[in-house]
């Protein structure tokens, strides 16, 4: 069976790996055929290589999906659907922006055009299931894949103050929150922080004065690979995600499989994959101090803290592509 597999493959381009780069060779080695587009890094060209490509292999593929974001690339997107129905070729739209619930209000009319013709719509979370079930009949839900064998779990001693941070160094992510935090926790106890994540907009030199102005201990790693930074995981006692939108961040899935406590923003899908207390801490978006009380709590409180990072690595090994393969399967074979 022959997919066309259209999104945003630009870990070469010092960006972060995308869901495509670990779902596409996951379907390849279940037998199936995969043809990726766009590893371009320029807009213009990316958008350029996707039309041609759906032009040229959608027609001879059974499948085309299509990676789903609420930013700019929605308009490859709907692109993309129009020459799939054009060309009677199903499409798969997999939901990945936290804030598609605002694309579908703000452009009601061209969402439709998008998921109504879509052959399924797969939202990663009971999030985006919850907003687009009600709506587009077919929408399932399929959640993120990782090899869990890849995440060694250890226990984490709360009582020393370690944290990190993994995510892209752009303002949706809020890294400056995390130094916020940080800082404040020195009134109370050290605390060091390590911020990995590639730096498209070039904003090191600005965070770097922050940390110098406030005094931090901040290491920042840059774009690591997954080996290289679930290494530099061993040392750090809690994660923090400090996210303005999201919908089921992997970092933090792979975070929850490592054994680290995760402090979490409110927002998007993250109520749906943390239950508070139960496997992590939830706090407002941008809510500096309700953050740095919660890590003071884990701290305060490690045997907690112990009893709810084994619930999330618990709940992470249903997240194994062992299992969420057969969702996929069951998708593409029916």
């Amino acid at each position: 069976m022959k997919l066309l597999y259209i999104g945003n493959k630009l870990s070469k381009h010092n960006r972060g790996q995308t869901v495509m780069e670990s779902l596409g060779p996951d379907l390849e080695r279940e037998g199936f055929t995969v043809r990726y587009t766009s590893d371009k890094k320029g807009l213009l060209w990316r958008f350029l290589d996707i039309v041609w490509s759906v032009m040229r292999y959608a027609r001879s593929s059974d499948y085309v999906l299509i990676d789903t974001y609420s930013t700019w690339s929605f308009y490859y997107v709907v692109v993309t659907a129009t020459l799939c129905r054009l060309f009677q070729v199903p499409y798969i739209s997999i939901l990945h922006g936290g804030h598609l619930p605002n694309r579908l209000q703000k452009w009601p009319r061209l969402s439709r055009w998008v998921f109504a013709h879509a052959y399924a719509n797969v939202a990663p979370s009971g999030y985006l299931y919850a907003v687009f079930k009600p709506l587009f009949s077919q929408t399932i839900t399929i959640p993120n894949a990782i090899p869990i064998k890849d995440y060694t779990y250890q226990p984490r001693d709360t009582r020393t103050l370690h944290l990190l941070w993994v995510r892209s160094l752009v303002p949706l992510y809020h890294p400056e929150m995390a130094l916020q935090v940080c800082a404040a926790l020195q009134h109370y106890h050290p605390c060091t922080l390590t911020i990995i994540g590639p730096d498209p907009q070039q904003r090191k030199p600005e965070l770097e004065a922050l940390a110098k102005q406030w005094g931090i201990s901040v290491i920042f790693t840059g774009k690591l690979t997954k080996a290289e930074w679930h290494q530099r995981a061993t040392s750090s006692t809690i994660f923090l995600n400090t996210t303005r939108a999201d919908n089921t961040p992997v970092s933090v899935i792979e975070a929850m499989a490592l054994g680290l406590p995760v402090v979490s923003t409110h927002v998007g899908g993250l109520p749906y994959l943390i239950t508070p207390h139960e496997t992590g801490l939830l706090v407002p978006s941008e809510d500096v101090q309700a953050m740095t009380e919660a890590v003071l709590h884990l701290h305060q409180h490690p045997d907690k803290a112990l009893k709810m990072a084994e619930k999330a690595r618990a709940q992470m090994e249903n997240f194994d592509w062992s299992v969420v393969k057969e969702a996929w399967i069951k998708l593409l074979k029916s």
